[in-house]
């Protein structure tokens, strides 16, 4: 069973027809039945009612239905966390501030850097220029040191 099985059975569920569905997912009608009597197989259960009219749940297609929905919600939510985690800066950032600035400039900065970059962290060191934290400062001509 994977995931494409249940998708194509919600799709049925939802439309009541498998030509319906067919159209939607853009698969041929024989495709769509395979998948959902491969799921059916792998379950030992009957999922659907067919007639000529259209399909309805069975009470085993209900229960999948709900568990179905639940899976493949999920499986949305993942792939849109993983989207965002692609799109989303994340990591840390130190920031040098002279004391002078830092009581007026800090608090906002700060503020609206974790707000537009929830998954940053963001360090603030408070020092006067010059001052090396580790950090090699480059020798650049006319820079006093």
């Amino acid at each position: 069973m994977d995931l494409r099985n249940l998708q194509y059975f919600l799709s049925v569920a939802e439309t009541g027809s498998f030509s319906k569905a067919s159209a939607f997912l853009s698969v041929t009608q024989p495709t769509l039945s395979r998948q959902i009597k491969a799921l059916e197989t792998r379950l030992g259960v009957s999922l659907l009612h067919r007639d000529g009219r259209g399909i309805s749940l069975t009470a085993a297609g209900k229960v999948v239905r709900v568990y179905s929905q639940t899976i493949v919600g999920q499986w949305h939510c993942v792939k849109s966390e993983l989207a965002t985690l692609q799109k989303e800066p994340r990591g840390s950032v130190t920031l040098g501030v002279p004391p002078t600035c830092s009581i007026v400039l800090v608090p906002p900065l700060v503020r609206c850097l974790r707000a537009s970059y929830p998954r940053v962290h963001v360090r603030v060191l408070e020092s006067m220029s010059g001052v090396s934290h580790g950090c090699p400062v480059p020798n650049v001509p006319g820079l006093a040191r």
